[in-house]
């Protein structure tokens, strides 16, 4: 990994959550941000079996060998090879860079200082966060319940009504802390969500942590009235060269070239916007263009080999996105030929050719790329 990313680094790193703890009136004798390394098949309730090609003992969490339906295959859908028949071949000099969706969720609750210094533990080249501008100014890190029209809400992150929008920064970390018995929560142990250093990090505190640790930040202008705020602030600690601008919303990314409209030429000197599409159009790449986009950001069941050439051909970016780790794990169970976020599914989706992966099991995509038999 980079120079940046060695031990010195970390120790530098969590003294800056050590600040952040005391800052926040924690307990000073909260758990430190050590992370294990989980089974890279945890909460994946199907079988392990050798892959065809697994002379090795390699084991993959896959149904059984059969000729899938094509509505079940992954691959199929993708119009890309199994990840069975690749699993030997190495792709040619593509290593994609990958992302820790809202930080290292199995780890660490999302969203905080604990969940993005665990990822950068991990050795992810990145994170990707959600950024709420509130009422009194300060953009904090958050996701909570809701749609992306109507995001924020409390309800089952916190277990109270209302949105994060409806507080101040001060209010927010006063009133308001992290529900434990969330269903987003239910993935990591409650200790952990009981004891994060603050359930509603700002963006400045994390960017300060990635400009410690050198992880890239993708940071998706979730509520309304970001823009501005966040490239001020991503200007103001010269943190350009590590951060990615996205929404769904894509009139924010237009919003994004038209305050800051230096195109990419070289990454010194550019904004990275990227446009997210749950579902991608026809015209896509004709959306993109439109905003001014450098990236175009697929769901990862939509990540055909057709739309992934098409980004590259318009001289674009791709990334694939993993929806959220409850979502995803009931998902699954309608594939026979992947499993939940295991080294198949991470598989099948980079034989299309994308260039980025934001996961939300990043070890488990880190071990199938430094394993040395794929990349």
């Amino acid at each position: 990994r980079e120079e940046n990313k060695k031990i010195g680094v970390f120790m530098s790193a969590e003294m800056m959550l050590t600040k952040v703890k005391s800052s926040h009136k924690t307990d000073s004798n909260s758990k430190n941000c050590m992370v294990s390394h989980r089974n890279k098949s945890e909460l994946d309730t199907r079988r392990e079996e050798k892959s065809p090609d697994a002379s090795d003992g390699v084991t993959t969490s896959v149904a059984p060998s059969h000729q899938y339906d094509f509505g079940r295959s992954l691959a199929a859908i993708l119009n890309v090879e199994p990840h069975f028949s690749t699993e030997k071949r190495k792709l040619a000099n593509h290593r994609p860079s990958v992302f820790g969706h809202r930080g290292a969720v199995f780890h660490e609750p999302e969203n905080t200082i604990e969940g993005f210094l665990a990822a950068a533990r991990l050795g992810v080249d990145g994170v990707e966060l959600d950024a709420f501008l509130l009422k009194c100014g300060t953009v904090i890190v958050f996701h909570g319940d809701g749609s992306d029209e109507n995001p924020g809400l409390l309800n089952d992150y916190c277990g109270v009504e209302g949105s994060i929008l409806d507080y101040t920064a001060e209010e927010a970390k006063e009133q308001l802390s992290l529900n434990p018995k969330g269903k987003i929560f239910s993935i990591v142990d409650e200790e952990r969500v009981q004891s994060v250093s603050t359930s509603f990090p700002t963006l400045e505190e994390v960017l300060d942590l990635a400009k410690q640790t050198g992880i890239d930040v993708n940071i998706e202008l979730k509520g309304p009235g970001t823009p501005e705020p966040v490239l001020d602030l991503v200007d103001l600690m010269d943190m350009v060269e590590q951060c990615y601008f996205s929404s769904f919303q894509h009139d924010r990314i237009a919003e994004v070239r038209e305050l800051r409209p230096q195109k990419k030429t070289q990454r010194s000197s550019s904004l990275w916007t990227g446009c997210l599409f749950t579902v991608p159009p026809d015209n896509f790449i004709e959306v993109a263009k439109n905003v001014d986009a450098t990236e175009v950001h697929l769901r990862y069941d939509t990540c055909t080999r057709e739309r992934v050439a098409a980004i590259h051909a318009a001289e674009m970016n791709s990334m694939a996105w993993f929806r959220g780790p409850l979502t995803m794990i009931k998902e699954s169970e309608k594939f026979d030929d992947v499993g939940f976020e295991d080294e198949a599914m991470y598989q099948t989706v980079l034989n299309s050719g994308v260039q980025k992966m934001c996961v939300n099991k990043p070890d488990v995509l880190l071990e199938l790329l430094d394993g040395g038999d794929t990349l």
